[in-house]
């Protein structure tokens, strides 16, 4: 207990973000159907369905880990944002409201889990019932994803150019921030024409999945910097 009553309000925000975008990174990665895990095209959902279902195990475990981790993360971003600009803080509010839908939809894969396993045990009739009711919550998801994508991009954009303008209190080149920004929108115009297209999405599996590791690396510096500012005093608004 003594340990913990050691970190300040920042380095105790700081590493929750960096530690939540650490086990959110791994959790997707080991994501069965999405990530390294018996991968399937992202654009089919019953094929997903049952990859998810084949790793039962698995794709019982990866939300919970991807929840606690997005928790951690939740925290770090609230704790930066008492101390940040207010146009910083505008992005801060898209960030949050992002992590908070993949909280959701990573709730509804552990029922989709068990509507694929049902499907799998099933005779045929029964079977068809049960992908057709994942299939449903999985377009739930879906829904889910797309505003996740916009809000977290948009707000990214906006936190970055906020950061740009003001960089305290994340002790990071002020370089990066612009680059950040101009990396969010441009991820957002892809993000959107590849949702119309099934070719498009899966040509560009390779730039979402980098565009995806670039924006945990980024929660890790902010943590990072924030972890390691010694400047203590909350910004007005």
């Amino acid at each position: 207990m003594s340990f913990l009553g050691r970190f300040t309000d920042k380095q105790l925000g700081g590493w929750s973000l960096l530690l939540g975008m650490v086990v959110v990174g791994v959790g997707y990665a080991l994501s069965p159907g999405r990530g390294a895990v018996d991968t399937v095209p992202s654009t089919s959902l019953s094929d997903l369905t049952l990859a998810m279902a084949r790793n039962a195990t698995l794709s019982y475990t990866v939300p919970v880990v991807i929840i606690c981790g997005a928790l951690l993360m939740l925290h770090g971003l609230l704790t930066l944002r008492r101390y940040a600009g207010p146009v910083a803080r505008l992005g801060l509010l898209g960030m949050v409201i992002a992590a908070t839908l993949q909280m959701m939809m990573r709730g509804l894969d552990y029922m989709i889990v068990g509507m694929g396993l049902a499907a799998l045990e099933s005779e045929a009739a029964k079977s068809q019932e049960w992908l057709d009711s994942a299939l449903a919550m999985q377009r739930m998801v879906w829904g889910f994803h797309f505003t996740s994508g916009v809000v977290g991009s948009v707000g990214t954009a906006i936190f970055a150019l906020g950061l740009a303008a003001r960089p305290e209190p994340i002790r990071l080149s002020p370089v990066l921030h612009p680059i950040v920004a101009v990396l969010a929108v441009a991820s957002l115009v892809v993000f959107i024409a590849a949702w119309h297209s099934n070719a498009l999405e899966l040509a560009l599996a390779p730039v979402f999945a980098l565009m995806s590791i670039a924006g945990l690396v980024y929660m890790g510096l902010l943590g990072w910097g924030l972890a390691r500012s010694t400047d203590d005093g909350a910004s007005q608004p």
